[in-house]
């Protein structure tokens, strides 16, 4: 009766976060010829997204241009929008607004890699520095609110973007339009939703790192999940947000970066260990090897060669994690048909996590415009919760017959199993 009850509390998790992220996109006001019509629209219900075909200047940075500039699609990155040689210049839209407005905010998300924003010839935000060559450039990477003062009906956006550092140049996600109440809340939203992410998965990880060193019969499986949930945890806040930013400003941009990406790898590389270990029979080795030379592989490339060389293989690691949730599944799949003990935690977890990688990747390449921190951040925390539970019971603290037993000194000490 515990299990059903908890399979369905769990169903219904899984159904609630992803009716969340299908039922949480914001209406799509679009810019067209370098224009948008927000005059009928509620600011302080919902932020608009200016995304459409916006003018763009080539080479250019410029404040506020008379002449029209050529038509390109905002948010994209540069090389897919037909500007490959192109590493800097200036985008621009007409945005209509009620006129009785006395201030609005712009959310401004994580740009490649430097920008100034200007609005009627007023700079408003700026992140980095941007310019015409590497030396004159510097990147950073701070999503933020900023907040305008609003005169008249017509905004003349201005948006300066310069890049000598990424592989990519541009954007893959919009600038947001709102109030400054709605905005920062959000905001605060996202901020609490990714720190409580972060806090409550390196404490998962510290205890389970606990298990493993008290425990007589030291199953390297333990060590390996405490170690995922600890790269999740600094992945966290080095990724989406970027919070290590507004707790250490001057943090290096190209460590940064490295970071980010090192976590992923070494978050494939647990999450293949894990999975091997925690159903060996159901495993492949050859194939457990490959995916950890591979991304040993990236991760010696990240912390070797500069930013704009190894960001560009972002598209083979997308490749390399989907084949790792694959293996995932194949695995867990095998287990479930012979019934291994709580093998389906493990099945709700790779359905969540299946739903949620997938999107943030869409979201991350350009191809959806909204990402919801909260519904995010709870899912994978799900996702860790349903993977403990499931090592739990492989190291016998949780008892196969779906009954929950009480952690005690003999469990932490037992040595009833091998090394598996």
């Amino acid at each position: 009766m515990i299990r059903n009850l908890t399979q369905k509390a769990i169903i219904f998790a899984l159904l609630f976060l992803v009716s969340g992220i299908l039922q949480a996109q914001p209406a799509k006001p679009r810019v067209e010829n370098g224009v948008i019509d927000l005059r009928k629209w509620d600011f302080a219900t919902q932020k608009a997204a200016l995304a459409g075909d916006w003018n763009f200047y080539e080479n250019e940075l410029l404040v506020d241009p008379k002449n029209p500039g050529k038509q390109i699609h905002f948010p994209e990155v540069l090389s897919k929008a037909g500007f490959e040689m192109v590493q800097y210049g200036t985008y621009t839209a007409r945005v209509l607004v009620p006129g009785n407005l006395s201030s609005l905010a712009f959310e401004i998300p994580q740009l490649y890699s430097s920008y100034k924003l200007f609005v009627n010839g007023r700079l408003v935000a700026e992140n980095g520095e941007p310019g015409t060559t590497e030396s004159t450039t510097t990147p950073q990477w701070m999503p933020q609110v900023s907040v305008f003062d609003v005169s008249g009906d017509t905004l003349r956006v201005s948006l300066q973007i310069s890049n000598f550092y990424h592989y990519n140049t541009g954007a893959k996600q919009p600038i947001y339009l709102g109030s400054e109440s709605l905005l920062k809340a959000h905001d605060d939203v996202a901020t609490k939703s990714n720190l409580t992410e972060c806090l409550t998965l390196f404490v998962l990880g510290a205890a389970f790192l606990i298990i493993y060193y008290v425990r007589q019969e030291k199953k390297k499986i333990t060590l390996y999940f405490a170690l995922l949930c600890i790269s999740w945890s600094i992945r966290s806040v080095f990724s989406n947000e970027y919070l290590i930013i507004d707790f250490i400003p001057e943090f290096d941009w190209t460590w940064m970066v490295r970071i980010e990406y090192i976590t992923l790898y070494s978050m494939l590389i647990w999450t293949v260990l894990f999975f091997s270990r925690l159903f060996p029979k159901e495993s492949s080795k050859i194939i457990k090897y490959i995916f950890v030379i591979a991304n040993c592989t990236f991760i010696a490339e990240t912390l070797i060669m500069p930013p704009i060389f190894f960001t560009r293989w972002i598209a083979l690691y997308l490749i390399i994690a989907a084949l790792v949730l694959v293996h995932s599944a194949v695995i867990t799949i095998r287990a479930l048909i012979k019934e291994r003990a709580g093998v389906w935690y493990l099945v709700f977890s790779l359905a969540l996590g299946l739903i949620l990688f997938g999107y943030d990747m869409l979201v991350f390449e350009g191809y959806f415009q909204y990402y919801n921190a909260f519904l995010f951040s709870t899912g994978y925390l799900i996702i860790f919760v349903l993977m403990g539970i499931a090592l739990l019971y492989h190291l016998k603290i949780f008892r196969g017959d779906g009954s929950a037993g009480t952690l005690t000194f003999d469990d932490l000490y037992s040595s009833d199993s091998k090394e598996d």
